[in-house]
């Protein structure tokens, strides 16, 4: 009678100790939400769109994209690193919300890009490029360096915004060539594409992604990319590295993060369902299309590569004087 009653009184302290070796036997039992830090319709909703697809067909279980915009994705990057580390809620991560911001705007990112989450999972690169109208007296990057330092603080380029990806990356670019040109914020690459391809501004920094109808039309001239390497979809564009900023190889990046302390168990489980994903021959085709490129990575490579990318782009605002708007 006294060992029943002591095993009856131990029960409740036992069972919230086995409850999450079970969950984890079992991952995942249950809906998965793949939070997304950007309004639906974007490039950064279809990629998650196409995540959640492979998560699900390869786990056996719903994932469900949540949208959750504000911020420049830090709400939805703040609340999921403060959540429960049990695999149900993800989130899509990118170099602005987990790069840029923290960097920029701290106050708008409540925590470390780094320890702040257990990264799981690369799922692709894409790159920023350089865009002018047509008509601007410049037909290269050289071309362009040498009219802006002929015209210093004359030459406007617009961006989707300030403290984006494509802000960041030509004030970078202005540090490493000397120059001096005047950004304008627009509410989206949209309207900043509107303004270009009219002419009211010659130049912008925009994410190859966006601008890639834009280049394949050749409504606007791109001047380089980003990239380590040429992009397949645009041989012929080169990239800032071989035009002589080799500073300017700078990637950006969607992956997959969870709160801090996840178990190595499950994740592992949705690390490999996500390198699995993004191997797929039809969906990397379709990635390369839209200026992607699908590229598994997963461990501690990938959260080695959003700390150093992380400490580029404070080094950035540190050196620009950037401050958030």
């Amino acid at each position: 009678m006294r060992a029943t009653r002591r095993a009856v009184l131990l029960a409740p302290l036992v069972a919230p100790l086995a409850t999450p070796a079970l969950a984890q036997d079992g991952f995942p039992n249950r809906p998965i939400r793949l939070v997304v830090p950007f309004p639906p319709g974007g490039s950064t909703d279809v990629v998650g769109r196409l995540v959640a697809a492979g998560l699900q067909q390869h786990l056996g279980q719903s994932v469900i994209v949540e949208n959750r915009a504000g911020a420049q994705g830090g709400l939805a990057s703040a609340a999921v690193s403060r959540g429960t580390p049990d695999g149900y809620t993800l989130l899509l991560t990118n170099g602005s919300s987990q790069g840029i911001l923290p960097a920029l705007a701290p106050q708008a990112a409540p925590y470390d890009p780094v320890a702040g989450f257990t990264h799981i999972g690369l799922a692709g690169l894409y790159w920023g490029t350089l865009l002018i109208n047509p008509s601007f007296p410049a037909r290269d990057l050289a071309g362009f360096i040498a009219e802006a330092k002929r015209r210093p603080g004359q030459i406007n380029y617009a961006t989707s915004g300030s403290g984006s990806s494509p802000h960041m990356f030509v004030e970078l670019l202005k540090i490493e060539a000397g120059i001096d040109i005047v950004h304008v914020s627009y509410r989206g690459s949209g309207p900043a594409l509107t303004a270009v391809l009219a002419n009211e501004v010659p130049a912008m920094g925009d994410s190859l992604p966006s601008a890639t109808p834009h280049i394949r039309s050749g409504a606007l001239r791109p001047l380089g990319v980003s990239s380590a390497t040429r992009v397949a979809a645009f041989p012929d564009v080169p990239t800032f590295a071989e035009q002589g900023f080799p500073r300017l190889a700078v990637d950006s990046w969607y992956g997959v993060a969870g709160p801090p302390g996840m178990a190595p168990a499950v994740t592992a489980k949705i690390a490999q369902a996500l390198e699995a994903t993004m191997s797929d021959a039809a969906l990397a085709e379709r990635m390369a299309g839209m200026g992607f490129e699908a590229k598994p990575m997963s461990g501690e490579p990938f959260k080695d590569m959003v700390a150093r990318l992380y400490a580029l782009w404070a080094e950035t605002v540190r050196v620009s004087g950037v401050k958030p708007e």
